[in-house]
């Protein structure tokens, strides 16, 4: 049992993942080779942290003594399994290569065993050390500078840049640090941990610390490397900078980030403004979410939908047992609080025999809503949830219902991958397995296959196990499937649940970024969020929602083309220019914007957001900007409010058109009786339907949550009275944790109309808010 709990720990640090992020230009020996280093170094790391390792100094020098002989030359009787399996390893590597390369490895991993061993003896001495002898200390025993350089050795020779292995280093364990503060453990001691002590500041300060830290780390990599003329030194940086991009990732993506923040309301003194307080708690809070790299990463919350399908997937293989054992603990756990909906998927995964016969019929009330979010995709969603309960449970499906072809050739690629993988499920179960061709069988493995670098197939888990469990089903056993499944483990949270997402990292970054540029304390952060979201403008000048997505869509071009334009319009001319001519060329003939494709129905938060980014460009694209704005005051409803499609909050939709129709107003021959009186009906709506406590919900039947009040607020603190916005102000306040952020259900959906669960979401609109009503007097 215990070489099985290895074996699942080992798969699960993903280290080929690790190799392909850190070195994505290598050859694929240098990559098995590099993935082999990083198994190897972080198992031995691991055995001086985990409980029932090694605990004493004397103990870490027995193991590592030999190890250290084994690469410096002076070789070593013992014969533990690390040595064998270090000997093996050595030699590999050692072929060909340079021995001034062999020799700075010796020298960097001499100079790890050493420092662990100090550490340890730290430990049982307990001795705190001070900020500089801990900074010294984990530059060394965080073992990114042996890594670094197998990761460099095909190209190695001495260089003036090796002073960046040390920023490198630095950045990869502060960060570890950071993210680790909330989750205080016996006897290990962080970054956050002696700045707290050395400064007698709280934890939550401390950290806040240790983030402007990193930052001035990062600026300093940038200032060494920015002079850089030699070319070989200019490319030997870039490689150091891919390196720790890559780590920094690999790190996040594998879940060895806790990311438990640890509390930032220390500051707050009894005659400290309330608004004033909570904004600052909040700002320190999202100063620290912001990776080294400028990205945003947060982690989507974990779904019922996903789980169930991966269980089923693993239980149609029979394999992963004890994975198997924590996916049906995560959905029974969710059973008794679940909707109709996730209640239903749960029944028929972990009890198929009670799904009734005419459970296709029993999901009609499930789904009744589904065309107004989908428009004329509502029926085939409702084979999709079919095909799903069929993989679940086995629901009996009925050929009638199988989806038809679509009506234009141009899907997106998740309509596409959704599309063959139901008519698979269908023809399987149905008897007429040729109903899905060769061909499409083909293509629908090709499009599997090519992953684009995440772990997920464009980076959703939905579409992912849909279609491979539709796979599974006429070819079992397939490749793709076992490789698709390591990928889906890592996803797996603590409590073994499936994200509908793996990243988000690109949308956040970019509605971050807008959102820190009105905060003195968070702008400096931005001019990194800004590099960030520009390096993903995709070949068709679009922006996809995520870093290693192919597919491009309106809402996130037309989010980061808003910041970008906020942030530096003349630097980033060129990609603003690009993303207006994609938006151009996605435009329908009605003014309205699909979400991914021409062909596509048009949705009112995709036309408001093209609005917002075409608007700065006046007369380029004025004919443009005023179809649209025709189409979003067309689309406003009798009682002020709009059609919802890729949320669940009216308020949401309301302040996206406001905003649009805001930003209209100083345009050329701006209708502006009829745009002051669509925005006056917008406002309205939200003032009748604010709750006594002063919020709002999803709609005016749901109880009030901070999401839906911040963006509501955003609106009525610049069209409302200032009773409304007072109020509703002192609800939000009401609402912030004690670690300064904002829990709240989530509002956005996808597939729609399922809601899916970023939580920096509901913070970002919060700070947004909180901004508007600053110096604005507040109900008590």
């Amino acid at each position: 049992m215990a070489e099985d709990s290895a074996v699942r720990r080992l798969a699960r640090m993903g280290h080929g993942r690790m190799a392909g992020l850190v070195a994505p230009g290598a050859a694929p020996g240098d990559l098995e080779l590099l993935a082999c280093w990083g198994a190897f170094i972080t198992l031995v790391d691991d055995g001086f942290d985990r409980p029932g390792g090694v605990s004493s100094a004397a103990e870490a020098r027995a193991v590592l003594d030999p190890l250290v002989a084994v690469v410096t030359g002076e070789g070593t009787a013992v014969r533990t399994p690390a040595v064998v399996a270090l000997r093996d390893l050595w030699q590999r590597t050692t072929v060909g290569t340079e021995p001034a390369w062999c020799e700075r490895f010796a020298t960097a991993y001499a100079s790890f065993a050493e420092a662990t061993c100090q550490e340890l003896r730290w430990r049982e001495e307990g001795y705190t050390p001070s900020v500089e002898e801990y900074v010294r200390l984990r530059r060394l025993t965080i073992t990114v500078t042996p890594l670094l350089l197998v990761a460099l050795r095909p190209l190695w020779t001495p260089s003036a840049t090796e002073e960046l292995y040390g920023v490198c280093a630095d950045v990869v364990a502060w960060t570890n640090d950071l993210f680790d503060a909330g989750s205080e453990r016996p006897g290990q001691v962080g970054l956050v941990d002696v700045l707290a002590r050395e400064r007698s500041i709280g934890r939550g300060e401390a950290a806040a610390v240790a983030r402007a830290m990193l930052e001035e780390s990062l600026d300093g990599f940038d200032t060494a490397t920015g002079p850089v003329r030699d070319d070989g030194s200019r490319r030997w940086a870039e490689l150091i900078r891919t390196f720790l991009g890559g780590a920094v990732a690999w790190q996040y993506e594998t879940r060895r980030y806790r990311v438990t923040l640890p509390s930032q309301r220390g500051t707050a003194g009894p005659q400290t403004d309330p608004l004033e307080a909570a904004t600052g708690a909040l700002e320190r809070r999202l100063a620290l979410a912001v990776a080294p790299g400028g990205a945003l990463p947060d982690r989507c919350v974990s779904r019922v939908l996903e789980t169930a399908l991966l269980l089923a997937l693993l239980r149609t293989r029979g394999s992963h047992e004890h994975e198997q054992r924590q996916l049906t603990r995560y959905l029974d756990e969710r059973r008794p609080a679940a909707d109709p909906l996730d209640a239903l998927l749960i029944d028929a995964c972990l009890r198929p025999h009670t799904l009734p016969a005419d459970a296709a019929d029993a999901t009609r009330p499930l789904t009744g809503g589904l065309s107004r979010a989908t428009g004329s995709r509502g029926r085939f969603k409702r084979s999709v949830l079919h095909a799903v309960l069929h993989v679940l449970g086995g629901l009996r499906l009925d050929a009638a219902d199988a989806p038809t072809p679509a009506a234009t050739p141009a899907l997106s690629t998740f309509t596409l991958v959704n599309q063959l993988a139901v008519q698979a499920v269908y023809a399987q179960a149905t008897g007429h397995p040729y109903a899905l061709s060769t061909r499409e069988r083909f293509q629908f493995s090709d499009l599997l296959a090519d992953a684009g670098g995440r772990l997920l197939w464009e980076a959703s888990a939905s579409t992912h196990l849909l279609g491979l469990n539709a796979l599974q089903s006429f070819r079992p056993g397939h490749r793709l499937i076992d490789d698709a499944v390591t990928g889906l483990l890592l996803t797996c949270d603590v409590e073994g649940g499936v994200p509908f997402l793996d990243s988000q990292d690109v949308w956040l970054s970019a509605v971050g970024g807008l959102a820190f540029l009105d905060r003195p304390a968070l702008r400096p952060y931005t001019a990194r969020m800004g590099a960030f979201v520009a390096s993903h403008q995709a070949h068709d000048g679009g922006w996809p929602f995520a870093s290693g997505v192919r597919q491009t869509d309106v809402d996130s071009t037309c989010r980061a083309m808003e910041f970008l334009q906020t942030l530096d319009p003349h630097r980033y001319r060129h990609h603003l220019r690009r993303g207006a001519a994609y938006l151009a060329a996605i435009a329908g003939s009605d003014g309205g914007f699909p979400t991914w494709l021409e062909s596509d129905h048009p949705d009112l938060d995709m036309t408001a957001g093209a609005v917002l980014a075409l608007a700065p460009f006046g007369q380029d694209h004025h004919r443009l900007v005023t179809a649209a704005i025709r189409f979003v005051l067309d689309a406003q409803l009798p009682d002020g409010s709009f059609t919802p499609s890729w949320t669940l909050s009216e308020s949401s939709v309301i302040l996206r058109a406001v905003d649009a129709l805001d930003a209209a107003r100083t345009l050329p021959a701006a209708d502006l009786a009829r745009i002051d009186g669509a925005i006056a009906r917008a406002a309205a709506r939200l003032i009748v339907t604010q709750q006594p406590d002063g919020g709002w919900g999803h709609t005016p039947d749901s109880h009030s949550d901070p999401l839906s009040t911040a963006q509501a607020l955003t609106v009525v603190s610049r069209y409302g009275p200032p009773h409304v916005t007072a109020a509703a102000g002192a609800h939000l306040l009401s609402r912030q944790s004690e670690d300064g952020c904002f829990p709240s259900p989530p509002d956005q959906v996808g597939p729609r109309p399922l809601p899916f669960d970023y939580p920096v979401v509901a913070d970002i609109h919060a700070l947004t808010a909180l901004d508007r009503i600053s110096g604005a007097p507040l109900e008590t």
